[in-house]
């Protein structure tokens, strides 16, 4: 459901007002450098703008997203407890034959002491 839609402030007619106030104050002609200055500044500053709004993806194309990675969570979750249950329900899976610890011992120095034999009978 997309949210309702606020009217937006228009910043260009306040700013506008606020540069003819400006210039009526100070007595400012039409054409003087500082006036050029900030029309120059409006310029720079519309070029960002539509740079920015390149740059930066829609709210639209961010809702999407969100909405395709909360299905992908969703579906994350239901198959982890599915696989958890089945997991659950088959106890022999971690019965199988061990080493003990002795046995991992004992082997390891039969290893080393092939190797050691190896080492000295081989040129």
């Amino acid at each position: 459901m997309p949210p309702p839609k606020t009217k937006q402030p228009d910043f260009d007619e306040e700013f506008d007002a606020a540069i003819a106030e400006w210039r009526d104050k100070h007595r400012l002609r039409e054409d003087d450098a500082v006036l050029l200055l900030v029309e120059l500044f409006r310029i720079h500053q519309r070029h960002w703008d539509e740079l920015r709004c390149r740059e930066f993806p829609s709210f639209g194309e961010l809702r999407t997203d969100i909405a395709k990675l909360t299905e992908a969570a969703r579906t994350f979750q239901g198959q982890t407890a599915a696989l958890l249950e089945v997991l659950r329900s088959n106890p022999s899976a971690g019965n199988g034959p061990r080493v003990t610890r002795a046995a991992a011992f004992f082997a390891t120095l039969a290893g080393l002491l092939a190797g050691y034999l190896i080492g000295r009978a081989w040129p």
